[in-house]
């Protein structure tokens, strides 16, 4: 079973016929930027470089002087500021629809607050969430990712959800990709028929991975954590009311109460630009801790990484530093990863670094993988036990 974007629930917010035109607008002016940002390196050639050298006696080469010769050029100048805007459009338009769908949305909740499905939600008392978490609002997200009410509070979870939809659509993501069915469908061809028993999702946020593997391995214990309360009870009760299984905690990843060596198989999706260099090295190695000999830890992000690019296409890449409140973008651009996974745990030939297709999507999902050996040196046995 694959849970993609396609997949509704109780908890989503339902918007009225209005409300989904203005998000349809919001995704179809998104697409039309996404179609005009190629542009910016034609402009640049162009005009932007020759009009630094005239200036300055030599061509922009770092990604700081593509910057200053860019941040003059008016077609880069619109295209920005048209970009900026239709992701404040977007979060506009979804939290419109989840305040005016919020007693709906709660009312479903309550149905499923003795968690049918089995699942389980555990927020800790007096959690002290790490400084990234706060650096910023993440995506230009209102109120940020630990927004936070108290009580049933469960907005964080739902603009997550459905911004994030609306975000994928306007970026060309369609709506049968699925971040963690394109994990397992690359594990499966490494390894074979996968059986894992116990399976941890890191920086779950609303728990869209999550269930995806629980979906696909019903018989696996899945457990999934995130720093966030609000997200973490949408999570619960979303995945509660898609009936399936996961038990979620409100832990940070860097300092987990999990036993050693407990999981067949770790994963994350599209966290490692949301941490800072000194977190992910944290992370990496208590991912390395909990898994099992014979287990695999797999990390998934944007594809701004496993291949070369050039000073404009990392300037470009920057952009969501500068713009879309994305504090550690340029760590993880930066980063050498595979060097990361090797500064914590893992031996060289236990790091892959790859690409995978996207299900439905324009681009390819960057992933790197850790294999912890067994005791006979095997590696992925956990998996397929």
């Amino acid at each position: 079973m694959i849970i993609d974007r396609t997949a509704t629930h109780d908890i989503l917010a339902r918007p009225n016929h209005d409300e989904a035109a203005r998000t349809q607008y919001v995704v179809q002016l998104k697409r039309r930027l996404t179609q005009l940002q190629p542009g910016n390196e034609k402009v640049f050639r162009a005009r932007a470089a020759k009009r630094h050298e005239a200036a300055t006696g030599q061509q922009p080469q770092s990604q700081a002087e593509i910057g200053e010769a860019m941040a003059v050029d008016p077609y880069y100048q619109l295209w920005s500021a048209l970009s900026c805007s239709a992701q404040e459009l977007m979060w506009n338009s979804v939290e419109e629809t989840i305040q005016r769908d919020l007693p709906r949305m709660q009312d479903a909740a309550s149905r499923f607050s003795n968690a049918p499905a089995g699942g389980t939600l555990s927020l800790a008392r007096d959690f002290n969430a790490p400084g990234d978490a706060f650096a910023a609002h993440i995506h230009g997200q209102p109120g940020g990712y630990m927004r936070d009410t108290g009580g049933n509070d469960i907005i964080a979870g739902a603009l997550y959800e459905s911004g994030g939809n609306a975000f994928s659509a306007g970026t060309g993501i369609g709506a049968k990709d699925s971040k963690s069915a394109a994990v397992i469908d690359f594990l499966e061809e490494r390894y074979g028929t996968m059986r894992p028993l116990r399976i941890l999702d890191l920086a779950c946020s609303a728990g869209g991975a999550s269930v995806g593997y629980a979906a696909r391995f019903p018989d696996a214990e899945v457990h999934a954590v995130d720093v966030a309360p609000a997200m973490l009870r949408y999570a619960h009760l979303r995945a509660e009311a898609m009936g399936l299984k996961v038990h979620f905690h409100q832990m940070d990843a860097a300092r987990m109460d999990f036993e050693d060596e407990s999981f067949d198989l770790v994963i994350s999706h599209n966290m490692m630009h949301e941490v800072s260099r000194p977190m992910l090295g944290k992370i990496f190695a208590e991912a390395r801790r909990v898994l099992k000999p014979g287990g695999v830890v797999v990390h998934q992000d944007v594809p701004v990484k496993g291949a070369d690019f050039s000073e404009f296409e990392k300037f470009m890449f920057a952009w969501q530093t500068k713009n879309n409140n994305e504090p550690f973008w340029d760590d993880f651009l930066n980063a050498d990863v595979p060097a990361v996974m090797r500064e914590n745990g893992f031996a060289d030939d236990e790091v892959v670094e790859t690409t995978v297709k996207m299900r439905d999507g324009p681009r390819s999902w960057y992933l790197v993988l850790g294999e912890k050996p067994d005791a006979s040196g095997q590696r992925g046995t956990a998996l397929t036990s």
